[in-house]
Order: structure tokens, then C-alpha cells, then sequence
């Protein structure tokens, strides 16, 4: 079984999201999710021959952001982009209909969703103009670089339980992003 297991615990407490290739046939990622007391997991976003992976739920449980497509999940590291590595940022609205909607375009490197305490406002690392950064994307708007970074890497962003502050990891540094004022230290 090969696993790697990047996981999220939803702000209910009740659930926590994990990626797992153990029960895909290629070898691509899968969502579940895992009662936060145990449990047999359950399949949240398991789309035969797609990766689907680091999943952010909705702070109100509503919906779960996921990266999905490329092979970034495997290839993290990697400074730059191919054609095999773009990803994409889809929403589950509804896990019993599969109702998925597209957040960003394609032809990029987007990773890593984190929603906004209340779930109005996804942010994620982008690298569509060039270097990564973090893009901001209200419900229904379009999506705008909130970091202004012209070279090296934006990884493992979390953003606090208050959506004030996304902590990252860039060029071997700890780095943080204030939402309010839009000031990157």
C-alpha cells in the first residue's frame, strides 16, 4: 500500500481529510475522510485515473476545495512547472451528487485551497504569472495574486483558525502573510 497522507482536520472536529493512492488502481490520490474518533474511512473525491489531493473543507462543512490533475502531490519540489505537474483547484459542493466546480483555469501550478473562517473567500499558491504566490478568490469574483513574489517557492501554506494570517514555507524560510493589510514578512 502506498500512501502519502497529507491530512486536514475540518473545523467541526468531526472529520479528518486525508489523500491516500492505497486503493487506486493508477496509483493516483484519493480524498477520504475518517471520523475524527476512527472509523473506516470514506471516499469524499475518487475520481478513477485523477489525482485528488490536500483538501481544505469549508469552515460551515458545505464544501471541500481539493487540487486535482498533474502529479504536484508527488513532485512538491519541484521549482517550475511541465505540462505534467499543472493542477487545478476544484470545489465539492455536494459529495452525494458529485457536483464539482472548477475555482482556477488550468495551465498553471494551483495548489494547497484554504478557506476563509467564513467560507466565503479561497485562498491557494498559484504559479499562472510566474513565480508562486498566493492568489485570494472570493465566492463568485475572480482570482487576484495577494503576494508578489518574482522569484522562488511558495509550500504548505496553512491559514489561521481566524483567517488572519497564512503561515508558508519559502526559500528555506518561515514566511507569513497578514489577510488584512496584505503584508508578507
Amino acid at each position: 500500500m502506498t500512501s502519502r497522507i497529507s491530512s486536514t482536520r475540518g473545523q467541526d472536529g468531526k472529520w479528518v481529510y486525508f489523500s491516500t493512492s492505497s486503493r487506486e488502481i493508477a496509483g493516483m490520490n484519493d480524498v477520504y475522510r475518517v471520523g475524527a474518533e476512527g472509523g473506516t474511512p470514506m471516499p469524499v473525491s475518487a475520481d478513477r485515473y485523477a489525482n485528488e489531493y490536500w483538501a481544505a473543507p469549508a469552515p460551515n462543512g458545505g464544501a471541500i476545495a481539493i487540487t486535482a490533475r498533474g502529479t504536484t502531490s508527488g513532485q512538491w519540489w519541484r521549482n517550475g512547472r511541465s505540462h505534467l505537474d499543472e493542477s487545478e483547484i476544484w470545489i465539492l459542493r455536494d459529495a452525494s451528487a458529485m457536483r464539482y466546480e472548477r475555482v482556477s483555469a488550468g495551465k498553471s501550478k494551483d495548489t494547497w485551497p484554504m478557506w476563509t473562517p467564513d467560507g466565503r473567500t479561497l485562498y491557494y499558491v498559484s504559479d499562472r504569472d510566474g513565480p508562486q504566490n498566493i492568489v485570494r478568490r472570493s465566492v463568485g469574483g475572480e482570482p487576484a495574486a495577494v503576494t508578489k513574489f518574482t522569484s522562488g517557492r511558495v509550500l504548505w501554506p496553512t491559514i489561521s483558525t481566524d483567517g488572519r494570517m497564512i503561515a508558508f514555507e519559502r526559500d528555506f524560510g518561515i514566511w507569513s502573510f497578514d489577510t488584512a493589510n496584505g503584508k508578507t514578512a
